[in-house]
């Protein structure tokens, strides 16, 4: 019997060296990373500054030093962030395909199904649960975007900074009530885990939460306090009064202004 004596040429599988969508992820999230690194030194070395009489400076009082190790330390918690990120998304990539293809036929059902999930429509079946949660999450949402729209800003050369003037004074209205709806959301969680108890959540509360919603409140809370600080050091601007929560409470620590 014949064999052939031809060697074999080991076949890789398309797949391993197809670009997968957790590969997609992990990129954006380390350009992203990147992104922020480089502008962020950029503006500390350039030390890019806004000159309008209304605006807040950010990192006031913060050495050139503890700067530079924000946007070093930021970017690698930004790539870690990606990493967890990338694993969950191979975990869906074990799944088998399925026809999910977006046609006229279903692209309304589609949109009503995702503003479902985005407004949280399933927990809004239990009106307190619904409004608790919702307060939470575009709470949470809104100080997101305020966060990233002030460094974004604050990592622009002068010509094209934007949060000055009434855009800043609307910024900081704005965020203060979004920390403020926030917190209440926090607050409200606590008390429907830890003081009403009803038996649905009660049989499923864990130690975990109660670390969840206490650091979720210290978030809140030392916002605000930073901001009390900010504003009182920089002796109770009049255009700050727009942060009606942090401009009042500035009011507490006036003695800090500089004289």
């Amino acid at each position: 019997m014949a064999t052939s004596t031809e060697p074999r040429v080991p076949v890789v599988a398309a797949t391993a060296r197809r670009i997968r969508p957790s590969h997609v992820v992990l990129a954006i999230w380390v350009g992203f990373a990147i992104v922020t690194a480089v502008s962020g030194v950029t503006g500390v070395i350039f030390g890019f500054h806004d000159d309008s009489p209304v605006a807040r400076e950010v990192f006031g009082g913060i050495p050139g030093a503890l700067k530079l190790a924000f946007y070093v330390v930021t970017p690698v918690l930004i790539v870690a962030a990606g990493v967890l990120f990338a694993q969950r998304v191979r975990n869906y990539e074990r799944g088998q395909p399925d026809r999910r293809e977006t046609t006229a036929k279903n692209v309304g059902r589609r949109l009503h199904d995702f503003r479902a999930g985005m407004y949280m429509q399933t927990l809004l079946r239990d009106p307190a649960a619904g409004v608790m949660h919702s307060m939470i999450y575009f709470g949470f949402l809104v100080l997101f975007g305020v966060t990233t729209v002030l460094e974004i800003d604050h990592q622009l050369p002068e010509s094209a900074k934007f949060l000055h003037g009434g855009v800043y004074q609307g910024f900081s209205a704005v965020g203060d009530a979004a920390g403020a709806i926030f917190l209440v959301g926090i607050v409200w969680a606590v008390l429907r885990r830890y003081v009403q108890r009803p038996y649905r959540i009660r049989i499923k509360t864990r130690p975990e939460h109660a670390v969840i919603l206490a650091t979720f409140f210290v978030l809140g809370v030392t916002g605000f306090l930073t901001e009390m600080v900010r504003i009182a050091e920089e002796g109770r601007p009049e255009f700050e009064k727009w942060s009606f929560i942090g401009y009042p409470l500035s009011a507490l620590v006036d003695s800090w202004a500089p004289s």
